[in-house]
């Protein structure tokens, strides 16, 4: 029998097993490209629910703010803007106090101005002379009559 080469016995086995793994394919590779597929679009379906729910944390976050500060207070809705209106001062410093009257009355010399919260009158301050005479705010229980 010839004596066959161990270096040429491998060369055959080598090719044979070359020609074997060629007329069955790897489906490892086509497998693990599916699976980076289906996991880029977890990781993409992911980004949208995250960026939904920061847009969703933003805004109740600016409700909170907004709903924490402090809301301006109208004065002539206060019982200390009424305690702040003394007999003396002049029209211009009740204005500065109170703010705008919603109407007034005028008779001569004396001046009535009205602070209403609708048809509610909430108070009245008399002006005789450019200067306060009587303060009355019956929701505050506020009432400084003329000094005599």
């Amino acid at each position: 029998m010839p004596r066959i080469l161990p270096g040429a016995m491998l060369l055959v086995y080598l090719g044979a097993s070359a020609a074997l793994s060629a007329q069955t394919p790897d489906t490892r590779l086509d497998d693990a490209a599916k699976e980076i597929a289906r996991l880029k679009g977890i990781v993409a379906d992911q980004d949208r629910r995250i960026a939904s729910l920061e847009r969703t944390m933003r805004s109740l976050q600016a409700a909170v703010l907004a709903a924490a500060r402090p809301v301006a207070t109208i004065p002539w809705k206060t019982p200390e803007g009424w305690a702040a209106v003394k007999i003396g001062m002049s029209r211009a410093q009740v204005l500065e106090v109170l703010g705008e009257p919603k109407s007034t009355d005028s008779v001569m010399d004396r001046q009535t101005l009205f602070y209403k919260d609708g048809p509610e009158i909430i108070g009245n301050v008399v002006i005789t002379d450019d200067r306060v005479s009587e303060v009355n705010s019956r929701r505050f229980q506020i009432f400084i009559p003329t000094e005599k």
